[in-house]
């Protein structure tokens, strides 16, 4: 179980962690499609942090044996969430480049021809 100064100390970190996220919305440096996970996920450990034998409770009754696994489970929960989301963007990406390049080709054809 984690002491309460430990749990003071990460809620911290994860709340300015959050307000940069925010802050960078705000300013659009990051988009908000984008920032959403950024932006729910330290919530939520700020949540299971606060509330004591939240991840033992969590960790129960998904039958996992040891907290630190809960940890590590999460973290690479989140981990697929960012690959997840960032795979689709890139995916979005790379169309809109192909049909901008689509279309320059048919812009200069055409230019070209008259």
């Amino acid at each position: 179980m984690m002491t309460l100064k430990l749990r003071i100390i990460l809620a911290q970190l994860f709340i300015i962690f959050w307000c940069a996220v925010v802050g960078k919305s705000k300013k659009r440096q990051i988009e908000l499609k984008y920032a959403i996970t950024w932006i729910l996920v330290p919530l939520v450990i700020v949540i299971l942090i606060a509330i004591p034998g939240a991840l033992e409770w969590l960790a129960g009754i998904l039958g996992i044996a040891s907290v630190m696994n809960m940890v590590f489970f999460l973290g690479f929960l989140f981990s697929l969430l960012v690959i997840y989301t960032l795979t689709i963007a890139l995916s979005r990406h790379s169309d809109r480049i192909r049909s901008l390049t689509q279309m320059m080709a048919l812009d200069e054809y055409e230019k070209r021809n008259k």
